[in-house]
């Protein structure tokens, strides 16, 4: 499960992550403390919970053509980069630090 931090200034609530996947995947389930989305472009299945102020993501995949996979990695990398302020490159930053740390 990767585990995602939040910027200064944005807000791990519920209703934030609830609207950001209405926005970008056009809705999920609600499963306990998991939001679910299902059958997005090449994702199979994506879990998320927030704890402890983070996004936690495990995502479940299928083989696709290249285009369907480019846009569903746009699709997950902007509903992270405005859900969690931090681009792409930012977040990569951070989990080198992190692996470097443990």
């Amino acid at each position: 499960m990767r585990e995602y931090r939040f910027k200064r200034g944005f807000k791990p609530t519920p209703e934030r992550l609830e609207e950001m996947l209405r926005k970008h995947f056009g809705g999920f389930e609600a499963d306990g403390e998991f939001y679910i989305v299902r059958d997005f472009g090449a994702i199979k299945e994506l879990r998320l919970k927030l704890e402890n102020k983070r996004l936690y993501a495990e995502s479940k995949t299928r083989l696709t053509d290249d285009d369907t996979a480019m846009k569903t990695l746009k699709t997950y990398n902007k509903f992270l980069e405005e859900f969690t302020g931090y681009t792409a490159k930012e977040r990569q930053k951070l989990m080198k630090k992190e692996a470097e740390k443990g």
